[in-house]
């Protein structure tokens, strides 16, 4: 039960990170949980029997989530600007984190406040 709890919370914040990123959220969320699923109860059933099989299938599963909050955080969105800081939409004002790229409510690029000028 605690590692669906867990599951959950890193999948939402994988898609709120995907979000501020410019990826897609919905194929972000979808990866992740497949992934997930696949690693987890795929090893089980591939992996010779041991004691250790569902231990290993749970550290590849968990390593999947890992791997791919590490992709979104440095590879989606790279090539964009990014802020130094929190930073405020000049479009609708939502207040954005500093690893968001794009405006998280109106998907508006970050804008250096040089460049607004």
């Amino acid at each position: 039960m605690i590692e669906i709890v867990a599951v959950v919370l890193a999948v939402t914040g994988i898609t709120a990170l995907a979000r501020g990123r410019g990826a897609n959220t919905v194929l972000t969320g979808v990866i992740t949980v497949a992934g997930y699923v696949a690693l987890e109860f795929g090893l089980n059933f591939l992996l010779p029997k041991s004691e250790n099989r569902p231990l290993i299938a749970m550290v590849a599963a968990w390593t999947w989530i890992a791997l791919l909050f590490i992709l979104i955080r440095f590879a989606v969105g790279a090539g964009m600007p990014k802020p130094d800081s929190k930073w405020n939409c000049s479009k609708c004002r939502y207040l954005n984190d500093a690893s968001s790229v794009i405006c998280e409510a109106c998907q508006q690029p970050w804008k250096s406040p040089d460049a607004a000028a």
